[in-house]
């Protein structure tokens, strides 16, 4: 694993940063009253434009992380005790990791969640259907300490109901995932893109961003499950390692993959394709 280039963490930051983009929701309240939450300064002064410091992230600085997508290629990779060796492991939307544990992992240390995957765990959790509501708080229970963290715009939202309701039954529950939001929808975040890759990119996927975010808190990023191609050595590789979804077209997941495989070969990342040890 290798060192993230400061280049291109020289870049990142200037966009990403968790202290505003995974914020703990308990102190959701706080910032409504003691900070202008578009701006996130603090109210009492705003000539000086103070930034909003009474507000709290999960997130700490970690040696190693895996950013794990959720590409079939991962299917048959034997790549789950490599990914679990990891001091952090990032994914994205909370997807189904149990049993498919031998391939991906079996660690959530960070989730991050669109407005889809958001609404499905709070309606399941609400849900009447007992074996329904079990298996979400199974899932959100699988790593102690879990952050569940939302991307998109959340101040004045129907992503801050739903938050809460998820974080009320997390509580009743005495499950100890962590509830986050951002203070601004951080996929929103063009600009960076037209600076690593000198082109802007219409929208940038789930798991790119959350790379981009990572390489803010990560010494040495590995990613796994970042492939767009339909076959891998004359085997058919679906969208997803867990369900039959076609591919999304409004992503650039090619030229994506290519950023990925030139940050590889630059020692900025490790990109994991294939197998990660033979059965």
């Amino acid at each position: 694993m290798t060192f993230v280039g400061c280049l291109c963490r020289n870049v990142t930051q200037k966009y990403f940063d968790p202290k505003r983009h995974v914020i703990y929701f308990s102190d959701y309240d706080v910032l409504m009253r003691k900070c202008q939450p578009q701006l996130f300064t603090l109210l009492k002064d705003r000539s000086s434009r103070i930034p909003c410091n009474i507000v709290r992230t999960p997130i700490k600085h970690y040696r190693t992380c895996a950013v794990v997508g959720n590409g079939g290629i991962l299917l048959h990779s034997s790549c789950g005790a490599e990914i679990d060796a990891h001091e952090f492991v990032i994914r994205s939307n909370l997807p189904p990791v149990h049993d498919y544990r031998r391939d991906v992992g079996s660690r959530t240390d960070l989730t991050t969640v669109n407005e889809k995957c958001l609404s499905q765990v709070s309606r399941d959790l609400q849900s009447k259907n007992a074996t329904l509501k079990k298996a979400m708080l199974d899932r959100l229970g699988e790593t102690p300490g879990m952050i569940l963290s939302y991307t998109l715009y959340f101040i004045r939202s129907k992503a801050t109901k739903k938050m809460k309701s998820i974080d009320k039954v997390i509580r009743k529950n005495n499950i100890t995932a962590v509830a986050a939001f951002p203070h601004k929808s951080f996929l929103r975040s063009k600009g960076v893109y037209q600076e690593l890759v000198g082109e802007e990119w219409s929208y940038a996927s789930t798991g790119l961003n959350t790379f981009a975010l990572a390489s803010t808190f990560c010494d040495r990023i590995s990613m796994y499950g970042f492939y767009p191609a339909s076959s891998y050595q004359d085997k058919p590789v679906p969208y997803h390692y867990y369900d039959k979804r076609i591919p999304s077209s409004r992503h650039e997941f090619d030229h994506e993959y290519k950023l990925l495989r030139n940050y590889h070969s630059q020692g900025i990342i490790r990109h994991v394709v294939g197998k990660c040890s033979i059965d």
